[in-house]
């Protein structure tokens, strides 16, 4: 999203994904578990957020409305925690909330060929890189340890969990 020109403000739960935030390019970090997310985003983005890239909908639709500008939207590809998502009607429409819910399979090959052609030009400038100092863990297993590597995504792994096929 920096790549893109967005001002990008992350939501983290602590100082280390905070330092992992602010590696992988986010201009602010805020810690949703402390104080008031909603002011302290608002302080940053008085008018509002212009969309919302969502993994909690349940858990976070709150937040996300009292931050998200009019005619803004909220994208989801996730729901962790499976939270049932209530909408008020009235709040959304006042608000003119979009949602966009993203699964790749869907989104029709127009759309996927535009955003493979966007990731591959990031990877191009340099705008992708990987590892713990640009804000994106790798935890690589062996392929005889698939169950680990399964299970430390089940554990909340923070990172992008690798399986190595090579021989």
């Amino acid at each position: 999203a920096r790549w893109a020109g967005a001002t990008v403000i992350s939501t983290i739960s602590g100082p280390e994904k905070a330092r992992l935030a602010t590696a992988a390019g986010a201009h602010h970090v805020i810690n949703y578990r402390e104080g008031d997310p909603a002011a302290d985003i608002r302080e940053i983005a008085p008018d509002g957020v212009d969309i919302v890239a969502e993994v909690a909908l349940g858990a976070n639709l709150a937040l996300d409305l009292a931050v998200l500008r009019t005619r803004g939207t909220i994208s989801t590809y996730a729901n962790d925690g499976g939270k049932p998502v209530e909408l008020d009607v009235r709040q959304n429409m006042t608000l003119n909330t979009r949602f966009q819910f993203l699964v790749l399979y869907t989104i029709g090959s127009e759309a996927l060929t535009a955003a493979a052609e966007d990731v591959a030009a990031a990877v191009r400038d340099g705008a992708l890189p990987v590892g713990e100092q640009h804000g994106l863990p790798l935890l690589r297993f062996p392929l005889d340890r698939t169950a680990d590597a399964h299970r430390a995504v089940e554990n909340g792994a923070v990172g992008k969990v690798l399986v190595d096929i090579t021989p």
